[in-house]
């Protein structure tokens, strides 16, 4: 393996609009820019995602129900290559055995998914014949793991870890993370917080644990917040807007936010959106939580949109409420825009990144969340320039110089 001819399969389950997706597809695209050939192996050819998918990427989907035939047509028209591959089910059921016998047990009611997604793998691996596999999430994790084996560990696995392994994983896959997560030739943190679980809580050797930041592509974001934005709340004159943008889970957190910007309200004229995936009926009830704060009226909600930061940089901040995270990539993406931030102090990740650059409230603490949103709403940040100039230190040259370092690592090994 030479540094200027490197081919790289990166892993993931699908492209829903989560970060680790989109990070995944930043480092592939920074990757691809130096010259290096990338693939993206993926079960489901289903989501969100269309633009963040690099030009230059090679995609390998499983020939299965459920294909997103708009998101195949936009890669086809965007010169992207997809490759069709048929999972057989004998081959998954051989797999099933061979795995077994290695004692390499999953969670039962997602076992069959992560044998057959293996196989997929495995498959790509003899016909590819990649450098170096890159996994991100639990499911693609496991899955590469799992095709390791098969081949006889043709190829080096990196298994990428994004949150608190015991906040974020469910008991049982925490279970089986303890036995295969140490069987990856190399696991990546995206925080030092994230590393130091990783080591204690999946028994990882320290030597095999490696911290590198989350890419965050400054310039391109920058161009795409310059897009309109029709909802009336971002007008220019309108009152500020305090931005949250994330996925429905409850390590997010948005009941004390919403707690806390009923105490804004008493402060300041504002508005606060949520954007992102939420069902109609957790919408509702973040609705009644607003009318019991008296701020019913200045709650607002905007679907997922691949370029949030058109409200970004519009918004008087960002605001993050969450209880767990790794590596908050929406406060790299409002640092880019230039935009103010505000976040819980969880136990690791916005601390790594806004220590001295945003107030870090205590975690599930509604009045001084409130304070801090307060403060920076009235002109107490630093200044535009300083914060596009941290978001510079999570480049995707410094993020992919890391990964080049370490996939040449391993081929010494």
């Amino acid at each position: 393996m030479s540094s200027d001819k490197l081919h790289i399969g990166f892993l993931l389950t699908g492209l829903d609009g989560g970060g680790a997706e989109r990070t995944t597809l930043n480092l592939a695209a920074a990757l691809i820019e130096r010259g290096h050939r990338a693939d993206l192996v993926i079960p489901r050819l289903a989501g969100d995602y269309r633009a963040a998918v690099p030009g230059g990427i090679r995609v390998w989907r499983a020939r299965i129900p459920g294909t997103d035939r708009n998101l195949l047509r936009a890669m086809q028209r965007s010169g992207v290559h997809v490759e069709a591959m048929t999972v057989n089910p004998f081959g998954v059921a051989r797999s099933w055995l061979v795995l077994g016998r290695k004692g390499l047990h999953l969670p039962v009611r997602r076992r069959h998914r992560v044998y057959a997604y293996a196989t997929m793998i495995a498959r790509y691996v003899r016909e590819a014949r990649p450098h170096v596999l890159v996994s991100a999430l639990p499911g693609a994790d496991a899955a590469a793991v799992c095709a390791a084996e098969l081949t006889e560990r043709a190829v080096p696995v990196v298994v990428t870890v994004r949150n608190v392994p015991e906040d974020y994983y469910a008991p049982e896959w925490l279970a089986a993370s303890r036995t295969l997560y140490p069987l990856a030739d190399a696991v990546v943190a995206v925080s030092r917080g994230v590393a130091e679980s990783v080591r204690r809580s999946l028994a990882v050797d320290a030597k095999r644990v490696r911290t590198i930041y989350n890419p965050i592509p400054a310039d391109s974001i920058r161009r795409l917040a310059q897009d309109a934005v029709t909802h009336p709340w971002f007008a220019d004159g309108a009152p500020p807007v305090v931005l949250s943008v994330g996925r429905e889970a409850p390590s997010k957190d948005y009941p004390t936010l919403v707690e806390a910007f009923g105490l804004v309200r008493r402060e300041v004229d504002s508005r606060l959106v949520i954007l992102g995936k939420l069902s109609a009926p957790y919408r509702a009830r973040l609705k009644s939580l607003a009318r019991g704060h008296g701020v019913e009226g200045a709650l607002g909600f905007v679907d997922f949109d691949e370029n949030p930061y058109r409200y970004m940089r519009r918004a008087g901040l960002l605001a993050l409420s969450s209880r767990s995270e790794g590596l908050p990539g929406v406060i790299l993406e409002a640092l880019a825009c230039g935009t103010p931030v505000v976040s819980t102090d969880t136990p690791c990740g916005p601390r790594e990144i806004l220590g001295g650059w945003g107030d870090l409230p205590p975690v599930g603490d509604a009045p001084a969340l409130a304070l801090a949103l307060v403060a920076t709403l009235r002109g107490e940040r630093p200044t535009e320039e300083a914060l596009r100039a941290r978001a510079a230190d999570f480049s995707p040259e410094k993020a992919a110089d890391a990964y080049v370092a370490l996939f040449e690592e391993l081929a010494r090994r």
